[in-house]
């Protein structure tokens, strides 16, 4: 068995633990109440197992928590317990506990249920993993569970007595089924108001004059700079040679890679643009190799950004689609079929790639709410290190797009213009370099247009500085291969075909 089918099956055998998401964790805080919080997982029965003694190990004497089940119906319930878990065997008052439901049918919504009776908010069973109410109102688990093929058939017991919560509603937060995909616990911490730190940990790369202040002026230069872009013409490279570099985004599913084109062409189209398809969703809503061009007083630039299907725990993309888009194998509006690769017969297979139909620039884009020590799952992140390997071998740069950053810290979503002054979005790119084993300066905070309705500047000036960077980070790939420009010299670009990209 090769080596590199020895991994996917290593990836596919390993456990995978449902995280938090960022609307899930709004609700939550919501209800809490008190301001930001910050999130630590303590468990996860798909991680640790289905175990009592593993739960108890892991979270008693923890403080507060907030344990969440991921049904096998896709619903996501759960509680909140402001006194930590303990093994005693006695019931609990804790005033500030609730039960919850966060996720199920469409046009079902997030609710919040309160104890009626709090000295019996929480029973500390050793032998049981979380439990709310004297009914029990919800028992997630007694003993071990041993898991079956793709979830846990759990032992659960939902009998409302001590929270506001009626039978009917457990039936429609359970759909009458207790199977689990995983159920995790997280600690629960208030946040303090961050302070600013007094000198930017990153000076943006601008003249003298603009660094002060984001204004109109920042946002002009970006742009002209933009416009004028040319792949090495310092080097005396012909535009007939390489008219345009590629871009290509990658990351996993509902991180934002279509969010940031949009964000992108928005701007230049001087109109929110919902050109590329964009969205929450558990699977990818890029179904697709889509190649998109921005236009700027009435043409191309000179630069495409690259779409494709995101990566998750169930599809994503075949190696070997990978390898034919960075070589340039793969046209425009090629479909990605799962467990499947493009073949050399297919009409959007390019069999004679030129070096303007490559990839030079490979952008990763990350959500930066996600956990910290979880950014991705470990299937996904097993995807982005086989597709680091190509990337490697091919000498092809890599960026990482930390997206969503306005999430991280109230002060960033009051003022965007002072995210590299912020301690907590430099500790996030520091760990995010980690985890993705490139270097810090590599990552780039990045927040796509998302609830606004009016083009924001802050988030157009950050889009086009963000932009830049991947254009430097292409022409760096070029310079390696000005040899082979000297061959393309005497093939003249058909700039008809590299439309059909």
């Amino acid at each position: 068995m090769s080596a590199l089918r020895k991994a996917i099956c290593c990836a596919k055998n390993m456990a995978y633990t449902k995280h938090i998401s960022k609307i899930d964790k709004n609700s939550i805080n919501s209800w809490i109440g008190g301001g930001r919080k910050q999130y630590t997982l303590l468990y996860s029965a798909a991680n640790d197992g289905c175990d009592p003694t593993k739960f108890h190990t892991n979270c008693d004497n923890k403080g507060p928590t907030v344990t969440l089940v991921y049904n096998v119906n896709k619903n996501v319930y759960g509680g909140y317990a402001r006194v930590s878990w303990m093994s005693t065997g006695e019931s609990v008052y804790d005033g500030d506990a609730f039960l919850f439901f966060l996720k199920g049918k469409p046009g079902q919504k997030p609710n919040k249920f309160t104890a009626k009776a709090p000295e019996y908010a929480l029973t500390m069973n050793k032998d049981c993993g979380p439990s709310f109410g004297k009914g029990p109102d919800l028992l997630t688990f007694k003993d071990a569970v041993t898991k079956g093929t793709n979830s846990f058939p759990l032992n659960s017991v939902m009998s409302p007595a001590t929270y506001q919560i009626s039978a009917d509603t457990v039936t429609e937060m359970t759909d009458g089924l207790f199977d689990a995909e995983d159920i995790v616990v997280y600690a629960v911490e208030d946040v303090a108001e961050e302070i600013y730190l007094p000198t930017p940990w990153r000076k943006m790369d601008l003249p003298e004059e603009l660094k002060s202040t984001w204004n109109a002026g920042v946002l002009n230069y970006l742009k002209k700079d933009i416009e004028d872009y040319w792949p090495l013409r310092e080097k005396g490279v012909s535009e007939n040679v390489i008219p345009h570099v590629n871009i290509l985004l990658l990351g996993p599913v509902g991180a934002g890679k279509s969010s940031f084109f949009n964000t992108l062409n928005s701007f230049f189209m001087e109109r929110l643009s919902i050109q590329a398809r964009a969205g929450s969703s558990d699977t990818s809503l890029t179904k697709s190799f889509n190649v998109y061009s921005i236009i700027s007083n009435g043409r191309p630039l000179r630069f495409r950004i690259c779409d494709c299907r995101g990566f998750d725990d169930t599809h994503g993309v075949d190696m070997r689609d990978i390898e034919a888009m960075l070589d340039g194998n793969i046209k425009n509006k090629y479909k990605f079929v799962d467990k499947s690769h493009i073949r050399t017969d297919n009409l959007l297979y390019r069999r004679d790639p030129k070096i303007h139909d490559r990839i030079h620039c490979v952008v990763f884009v990350v959500d930066a709410n996600n956990d910290p020590d979880y950014i991705m799952t470990e299937h996904v992140q097993e995807q982005i290190k086989q597709t680091q390997d190509h990337m490697n071998e091919k000498d092809i740069p890599q960026l990482i797009l930390m997206n969503k950053i306005d999430g991280l810290s109230e002060s960033v979503r009051r003022d965007l213009s002072r995210i590299f002054h912020s301690k907590e979005v430099k500790e996030r790119v520091e760990k995010l370099s980690h985890s993705l084993r490139l270097p810090s300066y590599t990552v780039l905070p990045m927040k796509n247009i998302d609830t606004e309705q009016c083009m924001d500047i802050h988030v157009n000036i950050l889009a086009l500085y963000n932009l830049r960077q991947m254009l430097r980070a292409a022409n760096d790939y070029l310079l390696n291969y000005l040899d082979e420009f000297m061959v393309d010299k005497c093939e003249p670009t058909d700039e008809k075909s590299s439309d059909t990209m």
